[in-house]
Protein backbone atom coordinates (compact mmCIF):
# COMPACT_ATOMS: atom_id res chain seq x y z
CA UNK A 1 0.00 0.00 0.00
CA UNK A 2 2.75 2.42 0.93
CA UNK A 3 4.64 1.57 -2.27
CA UNK A 4 1.54 2.26 -4.41
CA UNK A 5 0.97 5.58 -2.65
CA UNK A 6 4.60 6.60 -3.11
CA UNK A 7 4.55 5.73 -6.82
CA UNK A 8 1.28 7.59 -7.21
CA UNK A 9 2.80 10.76 -5.80
CA UNK A 10 5.85 10.32 -8.02
CA UNK A 11 3.66 9.89 -11.08
CA UNK A 12 1.65 13.02 -10.25
CA UNK A 13 4.93 14.94 -10.08
CA UNK A 14 6.16 13.33 -13.29
CA UNK A 15 2.91 14.28 -15.05
CA UNK A 16 3.44 17.90 -14.06
CA UNK A 17 7.01 17.75 -15.30
CA UNK A 18 5.96 16.20 -18.60
CA UNK A 19 3.48 19.03 -19.07
CA UNK A 20 6.16 21.63 -18.35
CA UNK A 21 8.55 19.98 -20.81
CA UNK A 22 5.82 19.88 -23.44
CA UNK A 23 5.09 23.59 -23.01
CA UNK A 24 8.80 24.34 -23.31
CA UNK A 25 9.01 22.21 -26.47
CA UNK A 26 6.18 24.18 -28.06
CA UNK A 27 8.12 27.36 -27.42
CA UNK A 28 11.31 26.16 -29.15
CA UNK A 29 12.00 28.44 -32.15
CA UNK A 30 11.42 26.62 -35.43
CA UNK A 31 9.58 23.69 -33.86
CA UNK A 32 6.95 22.30 -36.22
CA UNK A 33 5.16 19.07 -36.98
CA UNK A 34 8.17 17.68 -38.83
CA UNK A 35 10.73 18.41 -36.11
CA UNK A 36 11.79 15.86 -33.46
CA UNK A 37 10.78 18.33 -30.74
CA UNK A 38 7.23 18.58 -32.02
CA UNK A 39 6.63 15.09 -33.38
CA UNK A 40 8.67 12.92 -31.03
CA UNK A 41 10.65 11.44 -33.97
CA UNK A 42 13.82 11.04 -31.89
CA UNK A 43 12.40 8.40 -29.59
CA UNK A 44 14.12 6.79 -26.60
CA UNK A 45 14.02 3.09 -25.81
CA UNK A 46 10.56 2.34 -24.45
CA UNK A 47 10.46 1.30 -20.79
CA UNK A 48 9.88 -2.38 -20.15
CA UNK A 49 6.37 -3.47 -19.29
CA UNK A 50 6.20 -4.00 -15.54
CA UNK A 51 6.38 -7.64 -14.54
CA UNK A 52 5.44 -9.03 -11.14
CA UNK A 53 8.51 -8.90 -8.93
CA UNK A 54 10.73 -7.15 -11.50
CA UNK A 55 12.72 -4.22 -10.15
CA UNK A 56 12.42 -1.20 -12.50
CA UNK A 57 15.86 0.25 -13.27
CA UNK A 58 16.62 3.26 -15.47
CA UNK A 59 20.12 3.86 -16.83
CA UNK A 60 21.46 6.81 -18.74
CA UNK A 61 22.90 4.80 -21.66
CA UNK A 62 22.25 1.55 -23.49
CA UNK A 63 25.73 0.31 -22.54
CA UNK A 64 24.93 0.53 -18.82
CA UNK A 65 21.47 -0.95 -19.40
CA UNK A 66 23.03 -4.06 -20.92
CA UNK A 67 25.51 -4.45 -18.07
CA UNK A 68 22.78 -4.02 -15.43
CA UNK A 69 20.63 -6.55 -17.26
CA UNK A 70 23.51 -9.06 -17.21
CA UNK A 71 23.66 -8.80 -13.40
CA UNK A 72 19.94 -8.48 -12.73
CA UNK A 73 18.63 -11.08 -15.14
CA UNK A 74 14.87 -11.65 -15.03
CA UNK A 75 14.57 -9.98 -11.62
CA UNK A 76 15.06 -6.52 -13.15
CA UNK A 77 13.33 -4.50 -15.83
CA UNK A 78 15.84 -2.11 -17.42
CA UNK A 79 15.45 0.81 -19.81
CA UNK A 80 17.85 3.48 -21.04
CA UNK A 81 17.07 7.18 -21.18
CA UNK A 82 19.37 7.77 -24.16
CA UNK A 83 18.42 5.68 -27.20
CA UNK A 84 20.86 3.49 -29.09
CA UNK A 85 22.93 5.42 -31.60
CA UNK A 86 22.88 8.70 -29.64
CA UNK A 87 25.76 9.98 -27.53
CA UNK A 88 25.36 11.64 -24.11
CA UNK A 89 27.02 14.78 -25.43
CA UNK A 90 24.18 15.26 -27.94
CA UNK A 91 21.28 14.29 -25.74
CA UNK A 92 18.60 16.72 -24.60
CA UNK A 93 16.07 15.40 -22.06
CA UNK A 94 12.61 14.63 -23.44
CA UNK A 95 9.24 15.04 -21.73
CA UNK A 96 8.81 11.33 -20.99
CA UNK A 97 12.20 11.08 -19.24
CA UNK A 98 10.69 12.59 -16.10
CA UNK A 99 8.03 9.87 -16.04
CA UNK A 100 10.71 7.19 -16.42
CA UNK A 101 12.61 8.46 -13.42
CA UNK A 102 9.39 8.72 -11.41
CA UNK A 103 8.68 5.02 -11.97
CA UNK A 104 12.25 3.82 -11.37
CA UNK A 105 13.37 2.09 -8.20
CA UNK A 106 17.04 2.48 -9.18
CA UNK A 107 18.87 4.98 -11.39
CA UNK A 108 22.27 4.07 -12.86
CA UNK A 109 24.58 6.67 -14.37
CA UNK A 110 28.29 7.08 -15.04
CA UNK A 111 29.03 10.53 -13.68
CA UNK A 112 32.37 12.27 -14.28
CA UNK A 113 30.70 14.65 -16.73
CA UNK A 114 29.33 12.01 -19.11
CA UNK A 115 25.63 12.26 -18.28
CA UNK A 116 25.19 15.59 -16.52
CA UNK A 117 21.74 15.97 -18.08
CA UNK A 118 20.53 13.50 -15.44
CA UNK A 119 21.42 15.93 -12.66
CA UNK A 120 19.25 18.55 -14.36
CA UNK A 121 16.36 16.10 -14.60
CA UNK A 122 16.67 15.12 -10.96
CA UNK A 123 17.00 18.76 -9.90
CA UNK A 124 13.72 19.43 -11.69
CA UNK A 125 12.03 17.25 -9.10
CA UNK A 126 11.80 13.76 -10.61
CA UNK A 127 13.69 10.83 -9.12
CA UNK A 128 15.41 12.87 -6.47
CA UNK A 129 14.68 10.34 -3.71
CA UNK A 130 15.27 7.25 -5.87
CA UNK A 131 18.35 5.13 -5.04
CA UNK A 132 21.16 5.81 -7.48
CA UNK A 133 24.46 4.25 -8.56
CA UNK A 134 27.11 6.53 -10.06
CA UNK A 135 29.44 4.01 -11.66
CA UNK A 136 32.38 6.39 -12.00
CA UNK A 137 32.54 7.17 -8.29
CA UNK A 138 35.77 5.90 -6.76
CA UNK A 139 37.61 5.30 -10.05
CA UNK A 140 40.86 7.21 -10.48
CA UNK A 141 40.34 8.89 -13.86
CA UNK A 142 42.77 9.58 -16.67
CA UNK A 143 43.10 13.34 -17.12
CA UNK A 144 42.90 14.66 -20.68
CA UNK A 145 43.82 18.34 -20.97
CA UNK A 146 43.28 18.55 -17.21
CA UNK A 147 39.76 17.09 -17.33
CA UNK A 148 38.81 13.59 -16.03
CA UNK A 149 37.86 11.26 -18.87
CA UNK A 150 34.63 9.30 -18.16
CA UNK A 151 34.89 6.41 -20.67
CA UNK A 152 35.92 3.78 -18.12
CA UNK A 153 33.87 0.91 -19.58
CA UNK A 154 36.09 0.56 -22.68
CA UNK A 155 38.49 -1.25 -20.33
CA UNK A 156 36.61 -4.49 -19.53
CA UNK A 157 38.55 -5.00 -16.30
CA UNK A 158 37.06 -1.78 -14.92
CA UNK A 159 33.59 -3.12 -15.68
CA UNK A 160 34.47 -6.42 -13.99
CA UNK A 161 36.18 -4.98 -10.91
CA UNK A 162 34.21 -1.78 -10.32
CA UNK A 163 30.88 -1.64 -12.15
CA UNK A 164 29.69 -5.18 -11.42
CA UNK A 165 30.25 -5.15 -7.63
CA UNK A 166 28.43 -1.80 -7.33
CA UNK A 167 25.48 -3.02 -9.37
CA UNK A 168 25.18 -6.40 -7.62
CA UNK A 169 25.44 -4.84 -4.17
CA UNK A 170 22.78 -2.20 -4.83
CA UNK A 171 20.37 -4.64 -6.48
CA UNK A 172 20.80 -6.99 -3.51
CA UNK A 173 20.12 -4.14 -1.13
CA UNK A 174 16.89 -3.22 -2.91
CA UNK A 175 15.83 -6.83 -3.49
CA UNK A 176 17.27 -8.95 -0.67
CA UNK A 177 15.52 -12.11 -1.88
CA UNK A 178 17.49 -11.87 -5.12
CA UNK A 179 20.88 -11.20 -3.52
CA UNK A 180 22.25 -14.69 -4.23
CA UNK A 181 21.05 -14.49 -7.83
CA UNK A 182 22.69 -11.12 -8.37
CA UNK A 183 25.96 -12.32 -6.93
CA UNK A 184 25.90 -15.48 -9.06
CA UNK A 185 25.15 -13.40 -12.18
CA UNK A 186 27.94 -10.98 -11.30
CA UNK A 187 30.43 -13.82 -10.98
CA UNK A 188 29.28 -15.47 -14.23
CA UNK A 189 29.43 -12.21 -16.17
CA UNK A 190 32.84 -11.50 -14.66
CA UNK A 191 34.06 -14.81 -16.10
CA UNK A 192 32.64 -13.80 -19.49
CA UNK A 193 34.59 -10.55 -19.25
CA UNK A 194 37.76 -12.47 -18.41
CA UNK A 195 37.26 -14.64 -21.47
CA UNK A 196 36.51 -11.58 -23.60
CA UNK A 197 39.64 -9.86 -22.39
CA UNK A 198 41.84 -12.82 -23.30
CA UNK A 199 40.21 -13.04 -26.71
CA UNK A 200 40.65 -9.34 -27.46
CA UNK A 201 44.25 -9.26 -26.23
CA UNK A 202 45.07 -12.15 -28.54
CA UNK A 203 43.64 -10.18 -31.46
CA UNK A 204 45.55 -7.03 -30.53
CA UNK A 205 48.77 -9.07 -30.32
CA UNK A 206 48.49 -9.67 -34.08
CA UNK A 207 49.04 -5.94 -34.72
CA UNK A 208 52.72 -4.99 -35.13
CA UNK A 209 53.79 -2.84 -32.18
CA UNK A 210 54.69 0.07 -34.48
CA UNK A 211 51.11 0.14 -35.82
CA UNK A 212 49.33 0.32 -32.47
CA UNK A 213 48.49 4.01 -32.80
CA UNK A 214 45.02 5.51 -32.58
CA UNK A 215 43.62 8.73 -33.94
CA UNK A 216 39.94 8.99 -32.99
CA UNK A 217 37.13 11.45 -33.54
CA UNK A 218 36.65 12.31 -29.89
CA UNK A 219 38.55 11.41 -26.76
CA UNK A 220 36.73 8.22 -25.80
CA UNK A 221 39.56 5.70 -25.92
CA UNK A 222 42.23 6.47 -23.28
CA UNK A 223 41.22 3.56 -21.00
CA UNK A 224 40.93 1.23 -23.98
CA UNK A 225 44.37 2.32 -25.19
CA UNK A 226 45.99 1.96 -21.78
CA UNK A 227 44.55 -1.49 -21.23
CA UNK A 228 45.24 -2.95 -24.66
CA UNK A 229 48.57 -1.26 -25.32
CA UNK A 230 47.76 1.44 -27.89
CA UNK A 231 49.10 4.98 -28.17
CA UNK A 232 46.51 7.71 -28.66
CA UNK A 233 48.26 10.01 -31.12
CA UNK A 234 45.47 12.56 -31.32
CA UNK A 235 41.76 13.33 -31.51
CA UNK A 236 39.88 15.36 -34.09
CA UNK A 237 37.40 16.98 -31.70
CA UNK A 238 38.87 18.05 -28.40
CA UNK A 239 35.38 19.28 -27.46
CA UNK A 240 32.36 17.53 -28.95
CA UNK A 241 30.19 20.05 -30.76
CA UNK A 242 33.08 22.38 -31.52
CA UNK A 243 34.87 21.69 -34.80
CA UNK A 244 38.64 22.18 -34.93
CA UNK A 245 40.01 25.32 -36.53
CA UNK A 246 41.97 25.07 -39.77
CA UNK A 247 45.18 25.58 -37.77
CA UNK A 248 44.27 22.81 -35.30
CA UNK A 249 43.45 20.41 -38.12
CA UNK A 250 46.70 21.25 -39.91
CA UNK A 251 48.67 20.61 -36.72
CA UNK A 252 46.95 17.24 -36.29
CA UNK A 253 47.75 16.33 -39.90
CA UNK A 254 51.44 16.92 -39.24
CA UNK A 255 51.27 15.02 -35.97
CA UNK A 256 49.67 12.06 -37.73
CA UNK A 257 52.28 12.08 -40.49
CA UNK A 258 55.18 12.17 -38.05
CA UNK A 259 53.73 9.29 -36.01
CA UNK A 260 53.19 7.11 -39.07
CA UNK A 261 49.54 6.47 -38.27
CA UNK A 262 47.92 3.83 -40.51
CA UNK A 263 44.21 4.56 -39.97
CA UNK A 264 41.76 7.15 -38.70
CA UNK A 265 38.90 6.00 -36.47
CA UNK A 266 35.52 7.54 -35.75
CA UNK A 267 32.25 6.48 -34.17
CA UNK A 268 29.00 5.70 -35.94
CA UNK A 269 27.18 8.55 -34.18
CA UNK A 270 29.40 11.27 -35.68
CA UNK A 271 29.56 12.80 -39.15
CA UNK A 272 32.50 11.10 -40.93
CA UNK A 273 33.52 14.06 -43.09
CA UNK A 274 36.15 15.49 -40.73
CA UNK A 275 37.74 12.06 -40.32
CA UNK A 276 37.92 11.64 -44.09
CA UNK A 277 39.34 15.13 -44.50
CA UNK A 278 42.08 14.42 -41.96
CA UNK A 279 42.92 11.11 -43.64
CA UNK A 280 43.05 12.71 -47.06
CA UNK A 281 45.31 15.54 -45.90
CA UNK A 282 47.61 13.09 -44.12
CA UNK A 283 47.76 10.63 -47.02
CA UNK A 284 45.98 7.85 -45.11
CA UNK A 285 43.72 5.52 -47.07
CA UNK A 286 42.12 3.60 -44.18
CA UNK A 287 39.21 5.37 -42.47
CA UNK A 288 36.98 3.44 -40.07
CA UNK A 289 33.79 5.28 -39.09
CA UNK A 290 31.81 2.47 -37.46
CA UNK A 291 33.11 2.23 -33.89
CA UNK A 292 30.82 2.41 -30.84
CA UNK A 293 31.55 3.60 -27.32
CA UNK A 294 28.85 5.71 -25.63
CA UNK A 295 26.03 3.69 -27.18
CA UNK A 296 25.25 0.19 -28.35
CA UNK A 297 24.59 -0.32 -32.04
CA UNK A 298 22.88 -2.89 -34.25
CA UNK A 299 23.97 -6.54 -34.06
CA UNK A 300 26.64 -7.66 -33.42
CA UNK A 301 27.35 -4.48 -31.38
CA UNK A 302 24.00 -4.62 -29.57
CA UNK A 303 25.50 -5.81 -26.26
CA UNK A 304 28.48 -4.59 -24.28
CA UNK A 305 30.42 -7.76 -25.13
CA UNK A 306 29.46 -7.40 -28.78
CA UNK A 307 30.45 -3.74 -28.83
CA UNK A 308 33.92 -4.54 -27.52
CA UNK A 309 34.41 -7.40 -30.01
CA UNK A 310 33.19 -5.22 -32.87
CA UNK A 311 35.53 -2.34 -32.02
CA UNK A 312 38.61 -4.53 -31.64
CA UNK A 313 37.84 -6.38 -34.85
CA UNK A 314 37.54 -3.07 -36.76
CA UNK A 315 40.73 -1.69 -35.25
CA UNK A 316 42.76 -4.85 -35.82
CA UNK A 317 41.67 -5.11 -39.45
CA UNK A 318 42.72 -1.50 -40.09
CA UNK A 319 46.11 -1.71 -38.33
CA UNK A 320 47.43 -5.18 -39.19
Amino acid sequence: MCMRMRLSRKRILATALVASFAVAACQVPGADRGSPVASGAATSIAPHESRTGALPVVTTTTVFADIVRAVGGSRVSVSSIIPAGVGPEDYEPRPDDAARLADAELIVSNGVGLDDFLDRLIASGSGGSTPRIVLGDGIHPILVDGEPNPHFWLDPTIVRDHYLPLIAAKLGELDPEGRATYEANRAAYGRELDSLDRELRAQVDTIPSANRKLVTFHDAFPYFARHFGFEVVGVILANVGQEPTAAELAALVEQVKVAGVKAIFSEEQFNPELSRTLASEAGITSVVTTLYNDSLGPPPADTYLGLMRWNVDQIVRALE
